[in-house]
């Protein structure tokens, strides 16, 4: 008979639902029996045994909430009868041991990528068009849509070529063929790209930059660094109005201090020295376009699975996402780990409830500490504006 139900966690006091239940139903989990209370659809949670108004809900081995009313066993855990809780987090109080997985298979194997001067080796070749404040916001959609299009990188759009097709029927004098004409003839063919080893031209924009603290100047030029960093960026073109807290001497002090050995390409341009907007832009297409050319030569070359950086993102988390998704991809991260790579988890906020585990199994002293005081900052920043830590968290496991 297949399992119905499955606890993840030998120290959990809550059952996970593999199929769909229903309320009267006897549930066998090892020598207990449970009748539930509730209809538990699949991918919800019950309670295994009978719980009392502040009694700690435990799931994956750490505390994940606290009972707000009595329940008995084979109650349904609800976001009315639950709320969010989080054990306490300090330095490390044990050393947890990592054993590399066996990677004897994959231990030859390569990955063609972009060789970048600092060793770093990329998956792919994009550059990056960034404002330093959010002035310049339509300037960058300027340059967004010029080079997009023209070189190849726009997505193709049936009917926006539909159209095209019914412009150059109608400058020629046959109206007569549009009425015949389908979205669907030959109106699909983008236009093909120019430079074959650029990915494409990312176009960011944001609203930040001019007012608020210097803290925030330093974090918006520190996230500007670390993407310019990123081994997939082959360089970047900044605009800059001139007068705002965001300076360029900013970013690059914060290139520095992310790697000394940065030498990508960089076009910096002021829009209060360059004169006129359409000085500005000409200036910065023309620039980035002969930059776009160098970084064209550049061609994906063999490199070892220890020079494989992966990020994490979530994708859509349900409640079967921690016990089938997430450790497919935790059991990708160690492989990846023992072949000398890194995996980046991009969405710390969903450590919420993990911190001592993670804490645990750092490496040192330091790096606990650091890991727990940018969870707790971000905890207050998140209260200070009237949310809070747990919401995704709480969402996601129950």
């Amino acid at each position: 008979m297949a399992n119905t139900v499955l606890k993840i966690n030998p120290t959990d006091n809550v059952l996970v639902a593999l199929t769909d239940l229903k309320a009267g139903e006897t549930i066998r989990h090892g020598s207990q029996t449970i009748t539930l209370t509730n209809d538990i659809p699949a991918k919800h949670k019950f309670v295994e045994h009978p719980l009392q108004v502040n009694d700690d809900v435990c799931m994956y081995g750490v505390t994940v909430g606290k009972a707000l009313e009595p329940m008995a066993a084979g109650s349904a855990i609800t976001t009315h009868n639950v709320k969010h809780k989080a054990a306490a987090y300090s330095g490390r109080t044990s050393n947890t041991t990592w054993n590399a997985s066996d990677t004897l298979k994959w231990k030859n194997k390569t990955f063609d990528g972009f060789h970048r001067p600092d060793g770093q080796v990329g998956t792919a070749n994009y550059w990056i068009v960034v404002p330093l404040v959010f002035c310049e916001n339509r300037n960058v959609n300027v340059i967004r849509q010029a080079f997009e299009e023209e070189l190849g990188f726009g997505k193709s759009n049936s009917y926006q070529n539909f159209v095209r097709e019914l412009v150059t029927l109608y400058q020629n004098g046959n109206t007569k063929a549009i009425d015949e004409l389908s979205v669907l003839e030959g109106s699909n063919k983008p236009k093909s790209k120019i430079f074959e080893n650029l990915d494409g031209i990312k176009c960011l924009t944001h609203e930040g930059g001019c007012g608020g603290t210097r803290q925030d100047s330093d974090a918006l030029c520190a996230l500007f660094a670390g993407y310019l960093n990123n081994p997939n960026v082959a360089g970047g073109t900044i605009l800059s109005l001139g007068c705002q807290h965001a300076q360029a001497d900013i970013l690059r002090s914060s290139l520095a201090r992310l790697n000394k050995n940065f030498n990508k390409p960089l076009i910096i341009l002021e829009q209060q020295k360059e004169g006129t907007e359409s000085e500005l832009l000409a200036k910065a297409i023309k620039e980035t376009f002969l930059a776009l050319i160098e970084v064209n030569k550049e061609q994906r070359k063999s490199a070892p699975l220890s020079k494989l950086t992966i990020g994490l993102e979530c994708g859509g988390s349900d409640g079967f996402s921690g016990i089938s998704a997430n450790p497919a991809i935790g059991h990708t991260s160690d492989l990846i780990a023992a072949l000398g790579g890194t995996t980046i988890l991009s969405e710390f906020p969903e450590l919420c409830g993990v911190e001592q585990e993670l804490i645990n199994r750092t490496t040192n002293d330091q790096i606990a500490n650091r890991f727990s005081e940018l969870m707790g900052a971000y905890s207050k920043a998140a209260e200070s504006v009237g949310s809070g830590f747990d919401m995704n968290p709480f969402a996601r496991k129950y």
